[in-house]
């Protein structure tokens, strides 16, 4: 064999492991891609479990909360509930005396807060619970007040004092000075809560 051929021999020979080399290095590669694509592929999937695990204990905490803030607002209106009716109650037993005098200073305290609004006591009219009627008249007639007495079944008590064309009225009625009582102590109460 000459220098030439083995020359052509040793190069063929070269070329073809090289092939075969750059060949098992291809596959070699496309196995390590694909390795790599199946890896980021479960990488991603359990990255997206996780968010959407996480997703769901957010929203199962959401919920959560605003079931806890509904049991609260429910709780606060049983307790508002509760004391306007024990409050109902106290009244409703009050003895005469004691209604008479609740009376007295209701009124009272109305026709001063006319006198402040620069009106006459005099031509005024009174809406008083059908049980205070009488009661109201004698008021009137100590006090020296001439004023209209209407008989109003829509008030436990109290009295709402108005004008005659009803331009000012003061509600000094039990209602609504249970409800101004309320709105007060319960808002400091449930500021904390």
């Amino acid at each position: 064999m000459s220098l030439e051929e083995l020359k052509r021999t040793v190069l063929n020979k070269a070329k073809l492991e090289a092939e075969e080399i750059i060949r098992d290095a291809y596959e070699k590669a496309k196995s390590i891609i694909r390795e790599a694509e199946e890896k980021k592929k479960a990488i991603i999937e359990e990255e997206r479990r996780k968010s959407i695990s996480e997703i769901g204990l957010e929203a199962k905490l959401a919920e959560a909360r605003r079931e806890a803030r509904l049991i609260v607002a429910k709780a606060k209106q049983e307790i508002v509930e509760e004391i306007r009716r024990r409050v109902k109650e106290i009244l409703e037993n009050m003895s005469l005396e004691s209604r008479r005098d609740s009376l007295r200073k209701l009124l009272y305290e109305s026709l001063e807060e006319m006198k402040k609004c620069g009106f006459r006591v005099e031509g005024l009219i009174v809406h008083v619970s059908p049980r205070d009627k009488s009661t109201m008249a004698d008021l009137l007639r100590e006090l020296g007040v001439n004023a209209k007495i209407v008989e109003d079944r829509g008030i436990s008590g109290g009295l709402l004092l108005s004008t005659p064309n009803g331009e000012i009225s003061i509600d000094n009625t039990y209602e609504a000075r249970v409800e101004k009582v309320l709105r007060s102590v319960l808002t400091e109460v449930f500021r904390g809560a």
